[in-house]
């Protein structure tokens, strides 16, 4: 096997590993280590024992063309999105899954509430629609529906609204950080939306004002490691 051909399949392994690329453009990793660890991946592309220095080497080549140019790693590009984004949190809110039959009549009345509700959005799913809806409004929707149109009916729920910049649209991980960092801190989204470039979380009172305080501290951590990178 000649050299070119591991140097094109160890650069294939770091570009699948965003961690590891933008470690090697930092030039933050031990090579040898590094080339232990992708000798196994090496040898399932290769079908035969691989050099461990000559993945080092190749490595250490690849770590020097991204130094020298480094890409807008997905990490960056997620930090930037972040750092550009605002919050809107919105209290008040009822969520109320619909009978998939009343549909229709679901669309009459938000015929009825378009400008005039402050939040109003519905969801269909194969068997049922859910329904975001200010509290204010949601008498109304009741009134055209009547009680055996719903399934369930929350009430005292929050949404809370992140704005992104357009960019948001293209680059990959951003609802995966976001659901992540609610997961890792006890936070139960009951909902998740995507509008153009709003990522909409309805949950709980409670959990949101935890939310709201996470993700503005990560925003804030975000505009400060711009800088570091």
């Amino acid at each position: 096997m000649v050299q070119e051909s591991y140097s094109a399949i160890v650069r294939r392994l770091v570009d699948a590993d965003p961690i590891l690329q933008e470690c090697l453009a930092r030039g933050v990793v031990n090579y040898t280590e590094v080339a232990r660890r992708l000798a196994p991946l090496v040898e399932r592309e290769t079908g035969e024992a691989p050099s461990i220095e000559a993945i080092k080497i190749a490595l250490i080549r690849y770590a020097s063309k991204l130094s020298e140019s480094p890409p807008p790693t997905p990490k960056r590009r997620l930090l930037e999105i972040l750092a550009r984004s605002t919050l809107e949190l919105r209290t008040g809110v009822t969520v109320a899954t619909v009978r998939l039959p009343y549909l229709p009549r679901l669309v009459e009345a938000a015929g009825k509430l378009v400008g005039r509700a402050r939040l109003f959005f519905f969801m269909q799913s194969l068997t049922s629609v859910t329904v975001t809806v200010s509290q204010d409004s949601f008498d109304a929707l009741r009134e055209t529906l009547g009680e055996e149109g719903f399934i369930k009916i929350y009430k005292d729920q929050a949404v809370l609204v992140i704005v992104s910049p357009e960019d948001v649209i293209r680059v990959p991980g951003v609802i995966g950080y976001i659901t992540g960092l609610m997961a890792r801190n006890g936070v139960n989204i009951s909902q998740i939306e995507s509008v153009h470039t709003d990522t909409i979380l309805v949950m709980g009172l409670e959990d949101a004002l935890k939310a709201f305080k996470l993700l503005r501290e990560a925003i804030e951590q975000a505009k400060r490691s711009l800088f570091l990178l």
